[in-house]
């Protein structure tokens, strides 16, 4: 798993190390995806939206499956590979402002946070620095 020390700290390294069963998926208020994944070693990755679409819309129907892959489109589009052959597309929202929220958010079991968005933005960070 890759640490903030790692000189090859990307969003497609971090993204590799999210393998697992779904085992919660659902929404928030106003609008928003949550969706945790616990991996082949126990530990929980932790993935939200603030500003963004996805599909399929019923989150409920994601719980129980596997994420097998996860890659980031030119666009900023973030597609999930699912066990069962489908894809969760999360697209991001078109932006207003420079200060508009990240598109969506990727929680690591190790501490490190992934945002992507406003626009073609991304950062990561240690999850104590947010």
């Amino acid at each position: 798993m890759a640490t903030i020390d790692d000189l090859d700290v990307s969003p497609s390294t971090l993204l590799r190390g999210m393998r697992g069963e779904i085992v919660r998926a659902g929404l928030a208020y106003p609008e928003v995806l949550h969706v945790e994944v616990r991996d082949l070693q126990g530990a929980l990755w932790r993935f939200s939206t603030q500003d963004a679409d996805w599909f399929p819309e019923d989150p409920g129907a994601l719980r129980g499956m596997s994420v097998d892959g996860a890659v980031i489109g030119s666009t900023g589009e973030l597609a999930f590979s699912l066990s069962d052959g489908s894809t969760l597309r999360v697209m991001p929202g078109r932006m207003e402002a420079h200060d508009d929220p990240p598109n969506w958010e990727l929680l690591t079991p190790d501490g490190l946070s992934l945002e992507f968005g406003p626009g073609l933005r991304w950062q990561v960070s240690s999850s104590d620095d947010i």
